[in-house]
């Protein structure tokens, strides 16, 4: 609830509005997780949000000294604080993306109608020079001016992402202007166009949007048409659908975060989206996302290949290889497998491996170790040690090991005649 917040907005030096994204989505009455504020003031923003931090012990960042902005972060709240630019509120609003992300309302007479946080505002109490209020019922993403859109060609990309969030549809002298500005979108940083892209991955309908930007030729100095499987992107989302219904214990695989707030199913989107792993080199992924991705389309022909195949003419050794190199993403490269055309009921077999720990061809017992071999055998540490236990496990899939006495006997054979 907004009034159950631990500072009462009528107690910020007056004037002070909120803004943004926060203003639109109670028009909209939908609700978000976390309760985040945009602040906009004549003057004193940052020593407003100081004092507030301090009084509050809240956390304080200091998120541009020049634009006078800071963030001040509560448990459950984060509030920015800027100084107005221009001589008035309309101008301040003027200078933002789309109309319907222009709207403001005086704090203090939101605090005198004690809005919740999940409640709507009233029309009546609206600052709407650019009439943002009709587009959001006309559910329409309009610009509020061309140069704005040139000043931040990021903004090119939030058009698409927030018409994703929001079900709207982009206003076609807006789509015309996005598409010049976005000649623009070579300059922007990679941290800032991949955080953006990730943003409208994650969304359920993100593809069909992606695509249309793609269309649009927005992302050619990123990632070309060209290098793009916008078919298998087109299909990805309701393949992780179809693992999840039948195995609910995937929501949490695919929700897992694997670098910053970037989820597996935004990595597999990723996966889907590439012809190849190099096609997304410039988005400068992390580490743990390019190996993800590498190993996914690495193994994907493989595992399509297999998928074609009877079962049994597929050797348990054949099996296992496959799930020693994909373990940590095997529901990756089992959603990218029906992405491009596979069947569930093929797939099945293989994913009801992978979730059984005690499936003696995905996931076989560990025998013995290195330092175990090391004594039982009385030979150095050396590269062949390694090659002896990965010999053990394949020995022990094809079930001519079973336990630790035969796997010391398996490899004091074979170590014997590698040095003979």
């Amino acid at each position: 609830m907004l009034e159950k917040l631990p500072f009462d907005l009528s107690s910020l030096p007056q004037p002070a509005y909120l803004v943004g994204g926060w203003v639109r989505d109670r028009l909209l009455d939908r609700n978000t997780r976390h309760l985040d504020l945009d602040l906009v003031m004549p003057s004193g923003a940052v020593e407003t949000a100081s004092s507030l931090a301090r009084s509050h012990r809240a956390g304080f960042v200091l998120l541009d000294k020049e634009r006078q902005i800071a963030r001040v972060v509560f448990a459950d709240a984060t509030v920015d604080f800027a100084q107005q630019v221009g001589s008035t509120l309309e101008e301040d609003l003027g200078r933002r993306d789309f109309c319907m992300n222009a709207i403001a309302v005086n704090c203090q007479d939101l605090s005198l109608r004690k809005i919740s946080k999940t409640a709507s505002i009233p029309p009546d109490l609206l600052i709407d020079p650019f009439d943002g209020y009709t587009d959001l019922q006309a559910k329409l993403v309009r610009m509020v001016a061309p140069e704005n859109l040139l000043d931040d060609p990021l903004r090119v990309l939030r058009a698409y992402r927030q018409a994703a969030q929001l079900d709207f549809t982009i206003e076609p002298q807006t789509q015309a202007a996005l598409k010049h500005a976005a000649t623009g979108l070579s300059r922007v940083a990679a941290e800032r166009v991949r955080t953006e892209l990730c943003y409208l991955l994650a969304i359920a309908n993100g593809a069909k949007w992606f695509e249309l930007a793609v269309r649009d030729r927005i992302l050619v100095d990123w990632l070309p048409a060209e290098k793009l499987n916008l078919a298998r992107l087109s299909q990805i989302e309701t393949a992780i659908a179809s693992l999840i219904e039948p195995y609910p214990q995937l929501a949490d695989f695919f929700a897992t975060e694997l670098s910053s707030d970037r989820s597996v199913r935004v990595v597999a989107k990723l996966a889907a989206l590439a012809h190849f792993a190099t096609t997304l080199e410039p988005l400068g992924l992390s580490r743990i996302e390019q190996r993800w991705i590498v190993g996914l389309l690495r193994y994907l022909p493989q595992f399509l290949q297999f998928l074609s195949l009877s079962s049994a003419s597929i050797s348990a050794k054949e099996q296992y290889q496959l799930f020693d190199k994909t373990l940590e993403f095997f529901p990756a490269l089992a959603a990218l497998a029906l992405a491009s055309g596979a069947l569930l009921t093929a797939v099945q077999p293989w994913l009801e491996r992978w979730l059984d720990p005690n499936d003696a061809i995905a996931h076989p017992a560990v025998l013995i170790g290195g330092d175990d071999l090391i004594t039982a055998l009385k030979i150095p540490a050396s590269p062949a040690i390694g090659e002896l236990l990965t010999a053990i496990r394949l020995a022990q899939v094809e079930g001519i090991v079973r336990d630790r006495e035969a796997a010391i006997f398996y490899a004091r054979v074979l170590y014997e005649q590698q040095v003979r």
